[in-house]
Order: C-alpha cells, then structure tokens, then sequence
C-alpha cells in the first residue's frame, strides 16, 4: 500500500513539473517572439534580420561566457582556501566586486543577466526532479520539511529586501541615480534648512549683542552711560 501512495506522489509531482514545464515554455516562445519583433523591427531583407539575429546570438553567448569565467575563478579560489566555501557563492562574490569597483561594467553582462532572470523557473526543474527520488526519505518528517521551507523563504525574502535597501541608501548617498535619491536629497535638504535657521538664529543674536544700532549694542551701553 505504502509503496502505491510512494508511486501516486511520485506521478502527481511529474504531472505538475510537466505543467510547469509546458508553462515555461510557452513564456519562452512568448519573450522569443517580443525579442524578435522588437529586432527586426524595420529590417528590410532577410539578410539583415540574419546579421541581427547573429549578432544578439553571439553578445548573448559571449556574456554567459563571461558569467561563467567569473564562476569558474570563483570555484578555482574556493579550492585553494584553507575553509571550505562553495565556488558559486564566492562566485556571486567576485562578480559583486567586480562590478562595485567599476573593472566589470555592467553593460558587458546585462543582456545575459536580463535572459537568465527571465527564464529562472528552467532552473528549478532538476531539482523538483531530485526531490521526487527522496520523497519516500521526507514523507516521515514532511511537517519539519515544510516548516524549514517557509521559514527560509520568509528569512530570505526579508533578508534580500533589507539587503537591496541599504545597498539603495548607499548609492543615493554617493550620488547614484536610484529610487531612494529623491529621498536622500530630500533628507539632505531639509537637513540643510535646519542648519541654516539655526545659523540664521545664531547670527541674530550675534547682531543683536554687537550692532551698534541696536538697544543692546553699543549705542545703548553709551546712552546709559551719558544718562
């Protein structure tokens, strides 16, 4: 019995995989046809949408190379570490650092980035797969599995959105065009207003201790004194 429930479940996930699968690749043909008509748009023989389509073939190429350049150092400098680290953490590392201090721009891996983000879900579908071979493995313990899956999602989608918001703060602050620089200027001026009033109140009662004009100056001490 437990081995036609294990036999059920298993088919169950393949059926929803394969659904998502067909979801997926109905998406692609869909940003395959946008993409295609925003290139040829205005083409006027086929050899020029060959020479387009060629040349968005092999920038696309050439920047997943790229990509995978950066992955690979980050693999070679995992296994010279005296720690253990994975090669693709330190990967995304070298590739933040890279592109924080200007050596990488980011217009050399934008287009392949942009595709990749697009297609993410393709990236999910072996291990869906691999998690249908230990199925029978987390049926006894499936409240703990799906207690640690929502309590990650929910840590990592909060970690990521503070993450992305202090890294926004930052750029503002250093002068960068991002969402959060209409806040921080406006943060910064009103700051400014402050510090002028206050200069401005200083200064009046500067003026109003030294003026020789003015009843508390010099003009009223000599008064007083002629008095």
């Amino acid at each position: 019995m437990k081995s036609n429930n294990d036999a059920a479940s298993v088919k169950c996930c393949a059926r929803k995989i394969w659904a998502h699968f067909k979801e997926f690749v109905v998406s692609v043909k869909g940003d395959l046809k946008e993409t295609h008509d925003e290139m040829f748009q205005g083409a006027d023989t086929p050899k020029q949408r060959l020479q387009r389509s060629v040349k968005h073939g092999l920038l696309l190429l050439a920047q997943l190379c790229l990509i995978m350049g950066v992955y690979a150092a980050g693999c070679a400098l995992a296994s010279v570490l005296p720690i253990t680290l994975p090669g693709n953490i330190l990967g995304m590392v070298l590739l933040l650092v890279l592109l924080g201090t200007h050596i990488l721009k980011t217009k050399y891996i934008s287009e392949a980035c942009d595709y990749l983000i697009d297609n993410m879900s393709v990236f999910f579908i072996p291990a869906g797969v691999a998690i249908m071979g230990c199925f029978s493995i987390l049926e006894a313990a499936a409240a703990k599995f799906a207690f640690v899956c929502i309590a990650t999602t929910v840590i990592v989608f909060l970690a990521t959105s503070y993450t992305v918001l202090f890294v926004s703060w930052i750029m503002a602050k250093l002068g960068k065009d991002t969402a959060l620089a209409p806040a921080v200027e406006a943060e910064n001026a009103a700051k400014a207003n402050i510090k002028n009033a206050d200069s401005g109140n200083t200064h009046g009662e500067d003026a109003g201790k030294h003026h020789p004009h003015t009843p508390g100056g010099a003009f009223g001490t000599v008064a007083g004194k002629e008095a």
